[in-house]
């Protein structure tokens, strides 16, 4: 599996602003260039795990995608998801345990990327924390190399 986020960048007055809506995160550069150091550094910080990287493909309309460098680092990236989306609608572990049915253990194991739910998974721990929310994560298969 290779769990990709979509972020956009754009010029705002002096800075160029660059966000992922899913990750709930937001910052600034001096440049574009800058910009997508500025967004990888903070999604690389806040994961904080060792030798953990993300990896910026540039897109067409000022989007790009945010993806793990190496496949099994997913985990974190959608351990990053769930937590940002927890915080931003002030909810607690037991809380969205408690709306999903299961016990704050399961779900933990999720947010501490020990391990990676299914997309079905991801949507209904989204939806469990706002009915309102509306977060789309692709999912790709890379081609294996021959």
């Amino acid at each position: 599996m290779c769990v990709k986020f979509e972020g956009r960048v754009f010029k705002d007055k002096r800075a160029w602003v660059v966000e992922v809506p899913a990750l709930d995160i937001v910052t600034q550069g001096t440049s574009k260039k800058n910009a997508y150091a500025m967004i990888k550094e903070a999604i690389e910080l806040l994961v904080d795990a060792r030798d953990f990287n993300i990896e910026i493909t540039p897109m067409a309309d000022n989007k790009f995608f945010v993806r793990a460098k190496k496949d099994q680092d997913d985990r974190y990236l959608v351990a990053l998801l769930l937590k940002q989306q927890r915080a931003k609608y002030g909810l607690s572990t037991s809380a969205v345990a408690q709306r999903l049915g299961i016990t704050k253990h399961a779900y933990a194991q999720y947010e501490q990327a020990r391990s990676l739910p299914s997309i079905t998974k991801i949507e209904e721990f989204v939806y469990a924390m706002s009915r309102n929310a509306h977060v789309v994560v692709n999912v790709f298969e890379e081609p294996k190399a021959a």
